[in-house]
């Protein structure tokens, strides 16, 4: 019986560490996309957009920057750099973790940042289309990573789920 549950637990470890990887990859991009937009800011630059100058409007607008309990006037790409960054940092805890309780409250963290990250950017999204006037593709692509990036951890909960309440019924 334990041989078993050995084999169906091989299949479901190599899913979790390809979506670790999917995960890990996507912050990645995340991050390089808020690093481009970091430090366009920090150089006082403007980033290459379309034709329109969207993203400079944007960049420049009161909203690029807020202010956090004693930080004044921090950019918001710097916030998704570090958001990105512990995003990829707890996708790599996941492709080095054996235990399956470690795995499963990584990957809840993994689905809390990115759900907090997902929201907030497409609040941002809605405030450059409506209060700033203006559109950025940066942004955007920023909120889509994360979107994406909360699809997959919402997904591989849904599966991890499924898989516990298939052993359950199996084996009791």
């Amino acid at each position: 019986m334990p041989s078993t549950t050995v084999i169906q637990q091989k299949p479901a470890r190599r899913i979790a560490q390809r979506v670790a990887v999917a995960e890990a990859a996507l912050s990645f991009a995340g991050a390089g996309i808020a690093g481009t937009l970091w430090g366009a800011d920090r150089m006082h630059k403007d980033v290459p957009c379309s034709a329109d100058g969207g993203c400079a409007i944007v960049a420049s607008s009161a909203w690029s920057h807020i202010d956090l309990i004693v930080l004044h006037d921090v950019p918001v790409a710097l916030l998704g750099m570090a958001g990105y960054g512990a995003l990829l940092t707890l996708s790599m805890l996941r492709l080095g973790t054996e235990s399956a309780r470690t795995d499963g409250v990584l990957r809840r963290l993994i689905w809390l940042f990115a759900g907090g990250g997902a929201a907030y950017s497409w609040y941002l999204q809605w405030v450059a289309y409506v209060k700033i006037g203006a559109g950025c593709g940066w942004c955007r692509s920023s909120a889509l990573v994360m979107t994406a990036l909360l699809l997959l951890a919402t997904w591989e909960w849904w599966a991890a789920h499924r898989r516990q309440k298939e052993n359950r019924e199996a084996h009791g």
